[in-house]
């Protein structure tokens, strides 16, 4: 059976992809595939469009109504157009890296913010007087929060912009740490770890959506990756920081530290940070129009800003729809995607638990050498997400090489659309396979209690591998609906956050009536049945799209 359902390529088969009323777009041309076959949301021009219609309409701000009011309006997905990189933005290459490195120390507040006290948790167990089940309500809360808060702060930046969000976020965070570093109740702790999350959560999923916005699906697969992975130094560093504040001046400085991270990101972003909603700014080269949106960072791009112009900016949404993103969970495809990689997430997450929880309950080790073991798996996760992002990269361009050849002779109106979604999925069933693996023998060493070596061996090995499958989903969601990233990319924030808090919660009860060992084992049983779904998306589906499935056919 062939899997259609929600996957974003839409064509006509006896027009082509043409307008429902007359078979012409808003600007009145015909519709067609450009030279390369690919599809994309951005709309691209022949040679025959003029100037003014490409500064007009210059980085797919062309809504396909006609396609959304199609029966089944499920057929929401407009065309897919590949577009070059020198028209989607005015940045040059060495630009976008510099700019998704500063987006990426935005996300280090949010990285850092869950990780950096996992060290003093036992600490914190003592100091409160609870236990280690209770203790560990304040790691499962703030991924409860995690997973909601961003659902519904991510979809304002779609709204209002990129910059106004992200420094409202930093700023409700920095304040935040500052009331966790004088709490001195457990309830307190708890409800502030609850606010620290929603302030900070969505930040991973803003700078995500940012990243996108100056992005064409040849390079972010990259950008993306270099994006996630030196944000996730967090996963590496936190731990080890928090066990130095820890030892030398108590708990509490993990979050005078915190505060003082923020407020130096905070100072950073509002120096460095433009506003990057092609709603408001286009391909970064039009002067934004509302205060809120300008930046000290729009003085180095000088001579190459144009004046405001309502035209050659992207349309975008005027209503705050938080549940739109959600209504993509209801896309069996989308699910297909989401869900298994939300299961790896939460294996990743909680080995980080019990490597923390072990070591210092079992192995009876002191914070700050519990800290410097968190560097395999912090290290892991930077590796993990450059090198997924690469392949992402290549395979993308292996594969379309292969449709060029393919298609050579045939006019670019009778190219059946390029899947994209197939191609990006390929490295999931690899990657999860391995990171299953690496947990069946994580959790076993852990049981027997044997050297820290192949327990630090297979963390490492679990977050390199699991890299994959997140770094993947956040492009694939950016890929399909590139209109609404900040909110696409929560709803997969969403997935697998909520997923971590419900394996967190009941990890002790599990490793108390499987043991350890049987714990990850079945964690990886789980993951191993869901990563089937993912490939009968993969095996499901040609290279090419050949004909449309109305979305609301069963």
């Amino acid at each position: 059976m062939k899997v259609w359902t929600s996957l974003p390529f839409v064509r006509d088969p006896m027009q082509g992809i043409t307008s429902a009323e007359n078979g012409k777009c808003g600007l009145g041309r015909e519709c067609e595939l450009e030279q390369d076959g690919d599809c994309n949301y951005d709309y691209d021009y022949d040679d025959e469009d003029t100037k003014e219609t490409k500064q007009a309409d210059n980085d797919g701000d062309l809504v396909r109504e006609s396609l959304k009011n199609q029966p089944g309006d499920n057929w929401e997905l407009e065309k897919y157009r590949s577009i070059d990189e020198d028209d989607h933005t005015i940045l040059t290459h060495r630009e976008r890296v510099v700019m998704a490195l500063t987006l990426s120390l935005i996300g280090l507040c949010s990285a850092m913010s869950m990780p950096i006290y996992w060290t003093a948790l036992t600490e914190l167990e003592r100091e409160f007087h609870t236990t280690e089940s209770k203790i560990n309500y304040t790691v499962t809360a703030y991924l409860c929060f995690q997973a909601v808060a961003p659902v519904f702060v991510s979809s304002f930046s779609d709204i209002w912009g990129r910059r106004p969000v992200i420094l409202v976020c930093i700023t409700a965070g920095l304040c935040t740490n500052v009331g966790l570093a004088v709490s001195r109740t457990y309830w307190l702790i708890v409800f502030l770890r609850c606010v620290l999350a929603s302030s900070l959560a969505p930040l991973v999923s803003i700078t995500a959506a940012s990243v996108g916005d100056f992005t064409t699906r040849r390079n972010r697969g990259s950008l993306t990756g270099l994006t996630t992975g030196f944000t996730l130094i967090g996963q590496g560093i936190a731990p080890f920081l928090g066990a130095v504040m820890d030892t030398a001046w108590g708990w509490p400085a993990i979050f005078w530290f915190s505060a003082a991270f923020n407020g130096t990101i905070l100072l950073l972003s509002f120096v460095l940070v433009p506003e990057t909603h092609r709603g408001y700014v286009g391909n970064l080269g039009i002067k934004p129009k509302s205060f809120i949106h300008y930046s000290p960072y729009l003085l180095y791009l000088g001579s190459r800003l144009e004046p405001y112009d309502e035209n050659k900016v992207a349309k975008r949404d005027h209503k705050y729809q938080p549940w739109k993103p959600l209504m993509l969970s209801y896309k069996p495809d989308i699910l297909s995607i989401l869900l298994p990689c939300s299961i790896l997430f939460a294996l990743w997450t909680i080995s980080q638990t019990t490597l923390s929880v072990h070591f210092s309950k079992v192995y009876h080790m002191r914070v700050i050498i519990i800290g410097v073991c968190f560097f395999a798996p912090g290290m892991a996760s930077i590796f993990g997400t450059v090198i997924s992002g690469r392949v992402l990269d290549y395979l993308y361009r292996k594969r379309k090489a292969v449709y060029d050849a393919t298609y050579k002779d045939l006019a670019p109106q009778d190219r059946p659309p390029f899947n994209i979604v197939k191609v990006r999925l390929l490295t999931i069933p690899f990657a999860g396979l391995f990171a299953a693996m690496a947990s069946i023998v994580f959790g076993w060493c852990m049981d027997k209690h044997t050297n820290i070596a192949p327990i630090l061996i297979m963390s490492f090995l679990i977050t390199f591998f699991v890299m994959f499958p997140l770094n993947t989903a956040v492009t694939v969601l950016i890929d399909m609906y590139p209109q609404i990233a900040g909110g696409a990319t929560a709803l997969n924030n969403l997935f697998r956050c909520g997923m971590s808090a419900i394996f967190v919660s009941c990890l002790n009860m599990m490793e108390d009536k499987m043991t350890v060992g049987g714990t990850y084992t079945f964690m990886a049983a789980i993951s191993l049945l869901f990563l089937t779904v993912v490939l009968r998306l993969i095996i499901g589906n040609e290279d090419t799209i050949t004909k449309p499935k109305n979305l609301s056919e069963d």
